[in-house]
């Protein structure tokens, strides 16, 4: 990178303190500061949703699963559409009319306090854990594109995210992913015109990149479990994955919260799944075209560089200018991570813990700081785990799609079960999460996609065992607040 290159990115990082700066006096109360006052129309908020969602390690990990293993992935693009009709038509309806913060105050109403703080406390240790890996993989990049040294570029990129985000909210937050969104897009569209070569088809087609469409692989529709990615995997775990983003994640909901009206919420929704599908098929070209520009440069046979390695040589090669575009683009891709994932999980734990357990007031920006201070601390400890040369499309897999797992079956069974008692989703849903890291750490022979599926059923099993064990029943109360009875007494 040159210096044409460092002036595009400075004034793209500016750009986004400008922003925040601007929107500094809309975020003084926690209305303003978390759901910017219920205000946001369908469009910012279906591309800050999309943005959100769609951090570096999309970025990276989806064009370097298809540069690695083919196109096993494509049955994930239109299952988004099977999962977003529950969430805009169950979903949206029901945690619109209660005029949340936290959507997991809605579990205090369903159980009781313990149930709502175990859900908020899960989804801040998912999240946190979650931003530290999008940042931990943007710097990596940055660092092999610029011998800039990784822990700088963790702190430079984490700073400035959490500096916009604390001094202007939830508007700020929302503004920026719009404006992310386009720089986003723009460095995909970049990087899909200056890797490809003509004739990208037929030379992924000769190196097997199109499998498993192309030649046909019988193993992709196999029931064997232990099958990296099959059909059956990809199509019922991305369902599940998908369902507790859009369903569970109070990360996402707070954005339906933010709008000014239901039809708003659900159009936004909508919105965020055309521009995903049309990012992820560019990605899945840019992988394609990455393979064909690394075997038109006459790479050594037999030896295939890292999907990192490829991009950043490619970077390096583009004339002044256009490779600090597509830096910008991973930054976007980063930041309207981290951003969002700030400004949630400091939601959650204000609404959640501190107005229950402190009477003192706090400063909702003094704990975004905080918070992305330990991201950044968090994303530092991910260094050495470098050497272990994990893949980042089995990372978001195995760990970060599956921990939202317990928190899907917590709505689920809280919105449609009667079995199910408070001490049973408490201890159900605490060993339900344990048991999904065991099983990300010690299982490694199970299809990737699999690990959402068998975490849901795992704490749904536990949660009504637990619940058996307990002995008690709901109360009448509690029973209220099912999607059934609720949305009939409304009526």
């Amino acid at each position: 990178m040159g210096i044409p290159d460092y002036a595009v990115l400075l004034i793209y990082l500016l750009i986004l303190l400008g922003i925040g700066w601007f929107f500094r006096s809309a975020g003084r109360d926690g209305t303003s500061f978390f759901l910017a006052g219920r205000s946001m129309g369908y469009f910012p908020i279906g591309l800050s949703v999309m943005v959100t969602t769609f951090s570096a390690l999309n970025y990276l990990a989806f064009p370097g699963e298809v540069y690695g293993h083919g196109l096993y992935v494509l049955v994930s693009l239109p299952v988004f559409f099977l999962a977003a009709v529950p969430v805009v038509l169950i979903w949206m309806p029901f945690f619109h009319r209660m005029e949340l913060v936290s959507v997991y105050e809605y579990l205090e109403k369903r159980f009781d306090w313990r149930v709502r703080m175990l859900a908020s406390g899960l989804f801040i240790f998912w999240r946190l854990f979650w931003m530290s890996a999008a940042l931990f993989a943007s710097a990596q990049i940055l660092s092999r594109l610029t011998g800039f040294p990784l822990t700088g570029a963790i702190l430079v990129s984490g700073v400035i995210a959490t500096l916009y985000t604390a001094v202007g909210g939830m508007k700020a937050v929302m503004w920026t992913d719009v404006l992310q969104f386009f720089v986003l897009f723009g460095g995909i569209v970049l990087c899909v015109c200056r890797a490809g070569p003509g004739g990208i088809f037929q030379v992924a087609e000769q190196a097997g990149k199109l499998k498993p469409w192309i030649p046909l692989d019988a193993s992709y529709f196999s029931f064997d479990p232990s099958i990296r990615i099959t059909f059956w995997s990809g199509l019922l775990g991305t369902f599940v994955m998908f369902l507790s983003r859009y369903g569970a994640d109070q990360m996402v909901m707070q954005r339906y919260f933010s709008a000014r009206d239901l039809r708003s919420a659900q159009r936004g929704l909508w919105l965020n799944g055309l521009v995903s599908v049309f990012s992820l098929g560019l990605l899945v070209i840019f992988g394609l075209s990455m393979y064909a520009a690394y075997a038109a440069h006459g790479a050594e046979p037999g030896v295939q560089p890292s999907f990192m390695a490829a991009m950043a040589d490619m970077i390096r090669r583009m004339p002044p200018g256009l490779g600090g575009l597509i830096v910008a683009g991973l930054f976007a891709a980063t930041m309207s991570s981290i951003d969002s994932g700030l400004n949630s999980c400091c939601a959650a734990y204000h609404s959640d813990f501190h107005a229950r357990c402190f009477r003192k007031n706090i400063s909702v920006r003094a704990l975004t700081f905080a918070a992305g201070g330990l991201v950044i601390l968090l994303a530092l400890t991910l260094i050495p785990l470098t050497a272990r040369n994990r893949s980042l499309f089995a990372l978001i897999n195995q760990f970060v799609n599956a921990l939202g797992s317990p928190l899907l079956a917590m709505m689920l069974l809280a919105m449609f079960s009667r079995r199910v008692n408070a001490s049973g989703m408490f201890w159900g849903s605490l060993f339900g999460f344990v048991g999904s890291l065991v099983l990300a750490l010690a299982v490694h022979s199970l299809s990737l996609h699999y690990y959402a599926v068998v975490n849901l059923a795992l704490t749904v099993v536990l949660c009504h065992l637990f619940s058996r064990i307990a002995g008690t029943e709901p109360t009448a109360e509690n029973l209220r607040w099912l999607w059934r009875k609720n949305s009939r007494e409304e009526n």
